[in-house]
């Protein structure tokens, strides 16, 4: 069960330098096909954060031919907690309400610049949590016991502004976040998927899903997951799903999942954007931004691959 002391760094459980701590947030601006990430890894071990802004809105085939993307990967640790903190790359994120809230500030000082605030929808969904997650004493994959062994996925809404080239842009979309912690090596990430897809109808659906290695086409399983139908959440207990892809970029998509009531959705998704994501550079990620469609309701949301 996520509590509100899990917004604060955690104690490693090991002097392994590669022992870390994340967040991420990401949002969108449907009508511009725009999809921003922001993406925070830290290494208290070894004194050093890693921070990731990218901005995609289109289709390539090398993360130096995106939007915009600034990822430095030795910044300091900051001083204070990881409720509210500030990096020299101009990121700060604040919580504003424990485990639910937060402010995104980021000025590059060179004309990109972010002022969101996050709302969480739903309470943290803690994938080792059997009251929460079906899955959570079954599923084996290759980063819920290290780098995901504490780990948490959550909907909210997104509001605010964002700048980019001379020209500001309402923010105001329906997404998820997440926050991590354990030991993350380098060489670690494969075969794997972070997914959502968020309705007109109040209606969000989100997945982690496991890729088969030999056929990357297909989403064998869900490895975590839930739905989130107004203020209710029900988690996932099976699914699996087909894609097109164009190269390893996402073009189309068919899936279905099933809750814990026994309901099961069917959704489709057609690439808005798809660009490859280079977090640090051992791992490679295909990250997509799709409109996706749920018995004729219309949603939004990305996709995350990630292989080595």
């Amino acid at each position: 069960m996520i509590t509100e002391k899990d917004m604060y760094f955690h104690t490693p459980t090991s002097d392994d330098h590669y022992w870390a701590e994340t967040n991420y947030f990401g949002f969108y601006i449907p009508e511009e096909a725009i999809h921003v990430n922001v993406y925070v890894l830290t290494r208290q071990n070894a004194g050093v954060v890693l921070s990731s802004v990218t901005v995609t809105d289109g289709f390539s085939n090398s993360p130096h031919l995106v939007r915009y993307s600034n990822n430095q990967v030795h910044l300091p640790f900051p001083k204070t907690d990881f409720d509210d903190y500030t990096l020299d790359n101009g990121l700060s994120i604040k919580c504003t309400k424990p485990v639910m809230d937060y402010d995104i500030t980021f000025n590059d000082q060179r004309g990109v610049k972010i002022d969101v605030q996050y709302k969480a929808l739903m309470a943290p969904y803690d994938i080792h949590d059997p009251a929460q997650d079906p899955l959570a004493d079954s599923t084996k994959d290759s980063v819920s016991d290290t780098a995901y062994a504490g780990h948490w996925d959550q909907t909210g809404r997104v509001t605010g502004t964002f700048t980019i080239d001379g020209k500001t842009y309402d923010v105001n979309c329906v997404s998820s976040m997440d926050h991590s912690w354990g030991e993350r090596k380098e060489d670690q990430f494969k075969d794997f998927c972070w997914l959502n897809a968020n309705f007109d109808n109040d209606v969000s659906i989100h997945c982690i899903w496991i890729i088969n290695p030999d056929d990357p086409n297909h989403y064998q399983a869900i490895a975590h997951g839930y739905v989130r139908e107004g203020d209710q959440v029900y988690g996932l207990v099976k699914g699996s799903g087909k894609l097109r892809r164009n190269g390893r970029l996402h073009q189309n998509m068919d899936l279905q999942v099933e809750d814990e009531r026994g309901k099961v959705h069917n959704f489709s998704g057609a690439a808005f954007t798809s660009n490859p994501w280079q977090p640090w550079p051992f791992v490679y990620c295909t990250q997509s931004f799709l409109r996706w469609d749920l018995d004729g309701v219309t949603g939004w949301g990305e996709v995350q691959d990630v292989s080595m």
